[in-house]
């Protein structure tokens, strides 16, 4: 590969940290546009919204050994996930009582998005180069 080493680990830790933003993200959201404050007691209000929170986030839970072990696969497959989240997310900017919520989704998941796509590059330049070497006719 043409990345150093320290790149590498770099971005492994980058994109570690921004998976764990997002799921942040999520909790925190599902309080923003939850059930409204008042609606009932406080005990419930926050069981509710870590309810709403773990549904929401059930996905990204399902794939947490690919974002604390990323292979090119798992990445890939994470990648096609955040765009779910991505569409989620721009969905809640435009409810009601879901514009802060949608706002920290939608910035948390382009920034695990942009890091899983630089994380793939230099995999997919060495794939190339492999098939460029590797000629099979």
């Amino acid at each position: 590969m043409t990345n150093d080493t320290g790149q590498t680990v770099n971005l492994n830790r980058r994109l570690r940290n921004s998976y764990w933003l997002m799921l942040l993200s999520i909790y925190a959201g599902a309080f923003l546009y939850g059930p409204a404050f008042g609606s009932m007691p406080v005990g419930e209000w926050i069981a509710s919204c870590l309810v709403v929170g773990f549904f929401v986030s059930l996905p990204l839970l399902l794939v947490i050994l690919l974002a604390l072990r990323p292979t090119p696969s798992g990445v890939s497959w994470i990648s096609f996930l955040l765009l779910g989240y991505l569409i989620y997310g721009i969905l809640l900017i435009f409810s009601p009582r879901g514009l802060l919520g949608g706002l920290l989704l939608t910035g948390t998941t382009l920034t695990t998005f942009i890091y899983a796509v630089a994380w793939l590059r230099p995999h997919k330049k060495a794939a190339k180069a492999r098939a460029k070497s590797n000629p099979t006719s």
